[in-house]
């Protein structure tokens, strides 16, 4: 009976062991893995492509100055007819085409201006027709051929530093190109990757985040391309 009793004993002490020794080999294995997933490289994936524009807003401004306001008005008139026949004459309509109301100035109700009137114009007008079209190649024929409005005698307007008079060429079907460049942004990304667990004898295991920048459009050299680019960031665990 004591003998019984006693073997008793070791089987429990054995299997208490043993119980410690597996629960130890979990807590152990659970410990590393937790270990392993702090384990973390980020990495970034670049898409970029240049693309043709599809939108072209450019504007003509001009001056004229007169001492007699009919006379201005008339002249006004004869310009804004001058210039919308050039821009129609290279492929464009009336609907891609809008007049700006005339800004004008007399001078003699101009306190500031009141001392010069006799060696300048009274009234002086400032006038802005704005094209907006699809049809870039054109848009950029005419801002390339307005020597021809100076030849008829328009005094034209261009003012660099005025944000609201540059001409703007842009691409606006984005969402068209997103999932592609998407896609390809993260499959650079996982190259990346890839090649730095190889340098450094390890191994991806899984994504533990990722992240999409904005898409840029920027412009280049040449004012009917743009370049757009988009770049994703992601975090990869490795063991």
């Amino acid at each position: 009976m004591e003998n019984k009793k006693n073997l008793n004993f070791i089987i429990l002490g054995l299997c208490i062991g043993l119980g410690l020794i597996i629960g130890g080999f979990c807590i152990y294995k659970g410990l590393k893995s937790f270990s392993d997933k702090d384990r973390v490289i980020t990495v970034r994936g670049l898409s970029e492509k240049e693309i043709n524009v599809d939108y072209a807003n450019i504007k003509i401004s001009y001056t004229v100055g007169t001492n007699d306001m009919q006379e201005l008005l008339n002249a006004i008139e004869q310009n804004n007819s001058k210039i919308v026949s050039f821009i129609k004459s290279k492929g464009l309509s009336d609907n891609e085409i809008t007049i700006g109301v005339p800004i004008i100035k007399d001078k003699k109700n101009n306190e500031y201006g009141s001392d010069n009137l006799a060696k300048s114009f009274r009234y002086y007008s400032s006038v802005t027709i704005s094209i907006i079209s699809n049809k870039v190649s054109q848009v950029r024929n005419i801002e390339q051929s307005q020597f021809e409005l100076l030849k008829q005698g328009i005094t034209l307007k261009k003012d660099e530093y005025d944000e609201n008079n540059k001409s703007i060429y842009t691409f606006t079907k984005l969402n068209s190109i997103k999932p592609q460049m998407i896609e390809e942004s993260i499959k650079n990304a996982k190259i990346a990757a890839d090649q730095f667990s190889k340098n450094s004898n390890s191994k991806i295991d899984g994504i533990k985040s990722a992240s999409q920048g904005q898409f840029e459009i920027i412009p280049t050299d040449n004012p009917l391309k743009v370049k757009i680019r988009v770049v994703s960031t992601i975090d990869f665990f490795v063991k």
